[in-house]
């Protein structure tokens, strides 16, 4: 997610290329870092908290304005101050945000839980508002070209029954609890998967849950993202949220997860 105030979610699909593409060339881990992109490092070496590349209104009326605004301005913000202060005075400080992210076990002990959930809450949040975007700006339809075989290779349909659509929402209303469900990536080739809490697919697996691969999309099922709206109705959230996917923004993640080259063309 870039620091530009009040960009349009047409900008921020273009310029999230460039961006892919600088943070690759240094990325230790081979996954796409797709983190990097949602992820603004400070002149500190501090993680900072970006604007949205659309008004909290945007996604009205499938997620509401409310909810959009504490998620993004304190739940967010949360998690992008307490990794900044588990980060403070250690050898990561100024680290890129995956790299950091992939060697939790090289974090100290007593800072390890701290870093994992709010780190991981920072990466999955900003991800998370990028591969959305207002109808009226491309969001919801279906995914169509490259995208859309691989879906149908992997799943057999995107909307039919035991189709993706159908898998992905089970997975995100079986995920227990709180956490995330993630279509991942691993040289074009899709699966399907969840992580608890704040962690991601871009941690070793024995964090991830076995989850791994670069994520391309992925829906946060914690209440926080739905409870002021669709109470105890996690389902009814997780079928709105296709009128918000911004399937341009998951087809260029695919594409850089088979052609690194491609990004930004």
């Amino acid at each position: 997610m870039t620091r530009r105030r009040a960009i349009t979610a047409g900008a921020a699909a273009v310029l999230l290329g460039p961006t892919l593409a600088r943070a690759r060339a240094s990325s230790p881990t081979g996954l796409a870092p797709w983190s990097e992109a949602g992820l603004v490092l400070g002149r500190r070496g501090e993680f900072t908290l970006a604007d949205l590349p659309y008004a909290y209104t945007a996604l009205e009326p499938f997620i509401d304005a409310e909810t959009m605004e504490i998620h993004h301005s304190r739940h967010h913000k949360a998690y992008v101050d307490n990794a900044n202060k588990a980060l403070a005075g250690t050898e990561f400080t100024g680290m890129t945000s995956e790299r950091i992210i992939a060697m939790l076990d090289d974090v100290p002990s007593e800072k390890r839980a701290a870093v994992r959930n709010n780190l991981g809450g920072h990466i999955n949040h900003s991800m998370f508002w990028l591969m959305m975007a207002p109808p009226e700006k491309g969001g919801g339809g279906e995914p169509d070209g490259a995208l859309a075989d691989a879906i149908t290779r992997a799943f057999g349909s995107f909307g039919g029954p035991g189709g993706f659509k159908e898998r992905f929402a089970q997975a995100a209303a079986s995920r227990f609890g709180s956490g995330w469900a993630w279509l991942v990536s691993e040289g074009g080739a899709l699966t399907i998967c969840s992580t608890a809490n704040q962690d991601s697919p871009y941690m070793t697996p024995a964090y991830s849950g076995g989850c791994s691969g670069t994520p391309i999309l992925g829906l946060d099922v914690w209440e926080h993202a739905y409870y002021l709206k669709y109470r105890n109705r996690r389902a009814d959230y997780v079928g709105a949220f296709w009128n918000v996917v911004n399937w341009a923004t998951v087809a260029r993640l695919h594409t850089a997860t088979i052609d690194p080259a491609e990004i930004g063309k």
